[in-house]
Order: structure tokens, then C-alpha cells, then sequence
């Protein structure tokens, strides 16, 4: 969802608050509803303040989540360069097919599972590239002491980089929960619909009609950063995209010119 459909999500329930503000000064028997203002806005207080507190504790949990999503897509990146590094201490031959397969991996990852991960699957293409490389990497049967180091450092990183991608896919399914939609969105309804309560036909219909817009806007542009924070690799501005994964696989190329990797540019097998 991209800030121009938020935008005008927003407006929508803006400009929806507006109508229905003035279809009830339009069909009112009376003036007001509320005789009693100061016990109105009292309550209208309690029922604003439940929904801003529920709406902060589901945001944290939101935002707890986007975080650890973009931690975890960094450290997958880092690791790979790693890897990448750790394989130069093995023989040419060796070296050259785990690298050549490393960057197949971050190109399977930016081409394949990225775009998966936004309805909650997995990339077959790197799962292949994970075998293919743990494969080589147990075919290799390493003879000096920097061979033996850099042969051992390779399955530590191998398995940080697992955890890492793990931890890039678990969170990639939504953290809060139907449940959770329904009652933050049935607070934020009633918050909007207690505005209604104070309508008044002798005051001037922009000034409610700003109360209801703003309150409106407010709670539809709140439920949408909610949605967005449980969503993070959604194609759009603020997402967190492939980028360190990406440098990874430029800087791999940089450094190893002569490489040529088994796949397509995509991650694909050639």
C-alpha cells in the first residue's frame, strides 16, 4: 500500500465523518443530544483514552516487529560477506564454487524470496542454493591450518546466517493477530461515533465537521501505520527492501571478478 492509496484512505474516512455529521444535523428532531457536555466529554475521554492506549500497546508490538525485520534482513547480508571472506582461505577450486554460490544465494533472496515474503512464503530457489552450498562446503576436505581455521569459521557463519533468515522470515507474518484487528478496530469506531453524540445544529457546521474529519483521519491514519509496521517487506515507500543484500552481492562481484556464478541474475540455475 503506497502513501497515495493511504492518503486517500484517509480522506475517505475524513470526508465519510463529514457526511455523516451532516446527515444528523440534516435528520435531528432536536438541537443537541448532549444537555450535559461536561459529562459527555468526560466519557468521550475515557472511551479516547482506552483506544489510544490499546492503539499504543499494538503499535509497540508493530514496531518491535519492523525492527527486528530489518535487523535481521542486515544481519543475512552481513553474514553472506562473511562467508564470502571465509572462503577465500580454501583452495582456488573450493573457493571460487562456495563464492559462486554465495551470490547466487543473495540474488535468490533479492529476486525470489523477497517478493514471497510479502504473502508469507518462502523462496524453493534459495532453499536450493542453501543445499547446493552446505553441499560443497562438506565435499571440502581441508589440509594446512588456514584451511582447517577458515574451513570451521565457515560453518559458524553459515549457521549465524541461517538464524538470521529464520528470524527475516518469521517476521514477515503478521504479528498482530485477527482478535487484535477486530477490538482496536471496533475502539477506534466507537471513538469516531462518540463525536457524533456532540452534534449541535446551533453551532456552525465547519467547526463540527472539522472535529469529526480530524478525529476520523486520525484514528484511519493510526490503524494504517499499524497495518503497515505488521507488513514490513510490502512493496512500498518505507518498506524495508533487499538494499544491504544488494551491496552484498556488488561488493562479492567487486572482489571476485573472475567468479562466475551457476545462475541467472535472478538466482535461477543455470
Amino acid at each position: 500500500m503506497n502513501l497515495l492509496v493511504m492518503g486517500l484512505i484517509v480522506a475517505g474516512a475524513a470526508t465519510a465523518g463529514i457526511g455523516v455529521m451532516y446527515a444528523v444535523r440534516r435528520r435531528a428532531n432536536v438541537d443537541e443530544f448532549l444537555t450535559d457536555t461536561t459529562r459527555g466529554s468526560a466519557i468521550f475521554g475515557v472511551i479516547g483514552t482506552a483506544f489510544a492506549v490499546l492503539l499504543a500497546f499494538v503499535m509497540f508490538v508493530a514496531f518491535e516487529s519492523f525492527n527486528e525485520a530489518r535487523d535481521a534482513a542486515e544481519a543475512e547480508a552481513a553474514e553472506v560477506k562473511n562467508l564470502f571472506h571465509s572462503a577465500s582461505f580454501l583452495p582456488a577450486e573450493d573457493r571460487d564454487e562456495l563464492q559462486g554460490e554465495l551470490n547466487c544465494y543473495g540474488r535468490a533472496v533479492v529476486h525470489q524470496e523477497w517478493e514471497a515474503m510479502r504473502s508469507g512464503d518462502d523462496a524453493p530457489g534459495v532453499e536450493l542454493w542453501i543445499d547446493e552450498f552446505e553441499g560443497t562446503l562438506r565435499g571440502i576436505h581441508p589440509e594446512s591450518i588456514t584451511e582447517q581455521n577458515g574451513y570451521r569459521q565457515l560453518f559458524v557463519e553459515d549457521a549465524a546466517r541461517e538464524e538470521a533468515r529464520r528470524e527475516r522470515t518469521l517476521e514477515s507474518e503478521a504479528v498482530v493477530s485477527a482478535p487484535v484487528w477486530f477490538i482496536i478496530g471496533l475502539a477506534g469506531l466507537a471513538t469516531v461515533g462518540f463525536v457524533v453524540l456532540f452534534t449541535d445544529r446551533r453551532e456552525a457546521f465547519f467547526v463540527q465537521a472539522s472535529m469529526i474529519a480530524g478525529v476520523a483521519g486520525l484514528v484511519t491514519a493510526s490503524l494504517l501505520l499499524v497495518w503497515f509496521l505488521d507488513h514490513p517487506y510490502q512493496d512500498a515507500a518505507g518498506s524495508i527492501e533487499p538494499v544491504e543484500m544488494e551491496r552484498t552481492i556488488a561488493d562479492m562481484e567487486r572482489e571476485a571478478p573472475g567468479v562466475t556464478p551457476p545462475c541467472a541474475k535472478d538466482g535461477e540455475p543455470i
